[in-house]
């Protein structure tokens, strides 16, 4: 016979708007961006306020604010490997300056920003006319407006079209080379001349001369990129002023926030029956999420404080960092350590010596009571007062300043510092 017990037990369950709390601390501020765009999307009694400024405001204003202070291997740049002005700017601006009209540029613009990251127009001409509500004669004005454009090649639907449009854009071609890209690509790419003479009739030097040029044409004459420059906003900047004083400033107004939809609180008091506790749900959810960033900004100017506290010297750019732990934090704050690590993770500040992840800030104590990044600094001075030393000659080396380490840890130091080996180092010498 089968014994049932009743057991009692007494489990730890998260509240919903704790979980949110933690949830928003482990975004970055774009993912938070998305993050209230949604929310308030999806509850009417939020309502969206938009940044007062741009990303790009702050860029500008960093540049205009901070020239140099930069040390070797610093991570220091806002911008991520774009370049001001994309392609798709560059062709916005030469059909604004082309004498088309209003409707044919208009249409143009949609045509640029179909295109592929190789500069291709993949779309069905006539399905597109129809979705855009013209004719194809106009659709088809459009596109030659896009390929009339520099890099010539641009909204090509193939290949040979691409080819063809460089082609047209010089002087003085041969009319065989139109033939041979239409007819004998394939055999261009496999290198068979004698074929191409004998389907032609064609004299080998000419098509010698016609492969030539086709060859020195590109099958993608450029790579675009829709969206324009990329930027990594700093959740604060650490500002030092000529007396040593730091002051920690947060970028609110370079991101949206929400706040209680007055129409939407004022359409509640009206409602009854299931209306009515529709609208408290959604009025109860609002005041929560509003808490939860709330939330997040103490935590993450908590957080901060510690950071610009504990690294002060650095800030000032007197000394390295110094050891500072994730679970002391932690025990300061009264939350868990994964609470802070989530909340530093994809977090960026900015000060005068560059821009960097909140994690940087976050150093093991090594022996002898020096931070992982003084260590390295520490290895890069010994190789450049010695670069014949080997990774045990480093060791030693250390030891002798107090520091223990194994060569191992110190070989992986020194290639994150990307300082070659010894024996590479010796050979670079001697030649």
């Amino acid at each position: 016979m089968t014994e049932t017990r009743l057991e009692v037990q007494q489990t730890q369950k998260l509240s919903q708007g704790l979980q949110t709390i933690i949830h928003l601390l482990s975004l970055d501020l774009n993912e938070l961006s998305e993050y209230m765009f949604k929310a308030v999307q999806e509850n009417p009694a939020l309502e969206y306020v938009p940044p007062r400024k741009s990303p790009q405001d702050y860029a500008m204003q960093v540049r205009t604010r901070y020239s140099g202070g930069r040390r070797s291997g610093e991570e220091t740049d806002l911008e991520l490997a774009a370049s001001p002005e994309t392609d798709i700017e560059d062709l916005e601006q030469q059909l604004r300056l082309s004498r088309l009209d209003a409707d044919t540029v208009h249409l143009a613009r949609h045509i640029l920003h179909l295109l592929s990251s190789r500069g291709y127009f993949t779309e069905d001409l006539d399905a597109f006319a129809v979705e855009n509500g013209v004719s194809p004669e106009m659709a088809q004005r459009a596109l030659e407006a896009v390929q009339s454009l520099e890099p010539a090649g641009i909204g090509a639907r193939s290949v040979e079209e691409c080819l063809e449009l460089q082609l047209r854009s010089r002087q003085s071609v041969d009319p065989l080379c139109y033939d041979l890209i239409r007819l004998h690509l394939l055999d261009i790419g496999k290198g068979d001349l004698r074929r191409i003479a004998r389907e032609t009739g064609a004299a080998m030097e000419r098509i010698r001369h016609c492969v030539d040029t086709i060859r020195r044409l590109s099958p993608a004459p450029c790579s675009l990129h829709s969206e324009a420059v990329q930027y990594i906003m700093p959740e604060f900047s650490v500002e030092a002023d000529h007396e040593g004083r730091l002051t920690i400033l947060f970028h609110n107004d370079y991101y949206p926030t929400f706040r209680p939809d007055a129409n939407f609180q004022r359409l509640s008091e009206t409602l009854t029956g299931e209306e009515a506790a529709y609208a408290r749900r959604m009025l109860s959810s609002a005041t929560q999420m509003i808490r939860a960033v709330e939330m997040r900004q103490s935590t993450m100017e908590k957080i901060a404080g510690i950071i610009v506290r504990e690294q002060h010297a650095y800030f000032l750019g007197q000394y390295s960092l110094i050891p500072l732990r994730i679970d002391e934090t932690a025990r300061e704050l009264g939350i868990h350590e994964a609470t802070v690590y989530r909340a530093i993770q994809g977090k960026y500040l900015y000060c005068s010596r560059g821009t960097f992840p909140l994690s940087y800030f976050f150093q093991k104590s090594l022996s002898g009571g020096v931070s992982t990044a003084r260590v390295k600094e520490i290895i890069q001075e010994i190789c450049q007062s010695d670069d014949r030393l080997s990774d045990r000659a480093i060791t030693e080396e250390l030891q002798k300043r107090g520091i223990t380490l194994s060569r191992r840890t110190v070989a992986k130091y020194r290639s994150q510092l990307e300082i070659s080996s010894s024996f590479t180092r010796s050979t670079n010498r001697k030649e």
